[in-house]
């Protein structure tokens, strides 16, 4: 691989002998994990927008004046078997 910015080769060449990998190895390792990065910043939904939104569908299951801090007699008789 032929990096010509002293910055880059540095970093390439550190990367490469920390992990064993090759240095085009490690450049495309780390362009994939920043495209990813990137990828998920534009899909639309933020990580806690979709916590928030799996949590809205969980809590429609639940049984009504029901809370999280409870959730033991929701799911457990009072055999501690599950209901």
């Amino acid at each position: 691989m032929n990096l010509k910015n002293p910055r880059a080769y540095s970093l390439a060449s550190e990367l490469s002998r920390l992990t064993g990998g090759s240095m085009t190895a490690v450049v495309i390792a780390a362009l994939e994990d920043r495209l990813a990065v990137e990828r998920r910043k534009h899909s639309g939904r933020t990580t806690a927008e979709k916590i928030l939104a799996f949590a809205e569908r969980f809590a429609e299951g639940m049984a009504h004046g029901s809370h999280s801090a409870a959730h033991g007699a929701e799911l457990y008789g009072d055999d501690g078997m599950p209901r």
